[in-house]
């Protein structure tokens, strides 16, 4: 005999279905948070790769800046920045400048490594004189 009487509706076979219906949703609702939560730590070091890149070339291209001292301004604010993960900095061109800065964003899973690249590309600057007629 059981201890309460069934409700209108309830038979014994509904009993535990709710705990079950919550023990095959949860996993893939949390999976699906773990991919969101991913997505924005990859977008983010991409954000920053790329203001990096963009910083070192805009001291890079200058007049008279050198391709150290881009280097040195991109791989300082990326390094400022705790989402870009071992960033590395190449600067390469003569009349065309290209800052490339490289690194890896923070996963939510241990072991995964999401490797993330922008380059920035510019003229370099010069000073012209106009031509006289």
């Amino acid at each position: 005999m059981n201890a309460r009487p069934h409700q209108a509706g309830e038979t014994g076979r509904d009993r535990g279905s709710a705990a079950v219906s919550i023990a095959i949703v949860f996993p893939a609702v949390a999976l699906l948070f773990l991919a969101l939560v991913q997505a924005v730590m990859v977008s983010v070091a991409q954000d920053v790769a790329l203001a990096a890149a963009e910083e070192g070339l805009r001291v890079a291209r200058a007049h008279r800046g050198t391709h150290a001292q881009g280097h040195i301004a991109a791989a300082g604010f990326a390094r400022r920045e705790p989402v870009l993960l071992s960033p590395v900095v190449t600067v390469s061109g003569t009349t065309t400048i290209a800052v490339r800065v490289a690194g890896h964003a923070p996963s939510v899973l241990p072991g995964m490594r999401i490797a993330v690249t922008q380059t920035a590309r510019g003229a370099r600057e010069r000073f012209t004189t106009p031509r006289q007629p």
